[in-house]
């Protein structure tokens, strides 16, 4: 996931039109379309694992409930993200009436591609929270191996 929100910001960077040989695109809708392929890829990998660990920790018949609770996340972050987006594009993307002339509008907006850089590190500490939350339930599970 960062990588794709990654690409996605490095749309910028590019500088000039790529050419596909059938088309040419602008750089900031090509790294669009490969962030959305990342994204895609990392999603067809983990949704099957995540699914899986929560069914298999329900109890028999209770395995709805269970993969209902596991997209409590969703809902989270539906909420998280709706707070998120005004503030960012607040910051990044201001509305035109606010600026005396067209020029300052520009400027400002300058710097769009930056809230990417923001989901890349909420997909970082995301990441790194999965790796250590696998830390240390492998080291309760061995702890708990060891006792039995």
């Amino acid at each position: 996931m960062p990588i794709s929100a990654l690409s996605m910001a490095s749309g910028n960077l590019i500088g000039h039109e790529i050419n596909l040989g059938f088309m040419s695109m602008h750089p900031i809708a090509f790294m669009m379309i490969v962030g959305i392929a990342f994204q895609a890829l990392a999603e067809s990998f983990i949704s099957p694992r995540y699914l899986e660990y929560f069914s298999l920790q329900a109890p028999k018949g209770e395995e709805g409930l269970y993969l209902g609770f596991s997209h409590l996340h969703s809902f989270l972050s539906s909420i998280l993200g709706f707070s998120l987006s005004g503030f960012l594009l607040d910051r990044f993307c201001p509305a035109a009436d606010k600026f005396a002339t067209v020029a300052e509008w520009e400027a400002a907006k300058a710097h769009a591609h930056y809230i990417w850089f923001v989901f890349v590190a909420i997909a970082l500490v995301s990441a790194l929270g999965l790796i250590v939350f696998g830390l240390v339930t492998r080291r309760i599970d061995e702890r708990g191996a060891e006792a039995a």
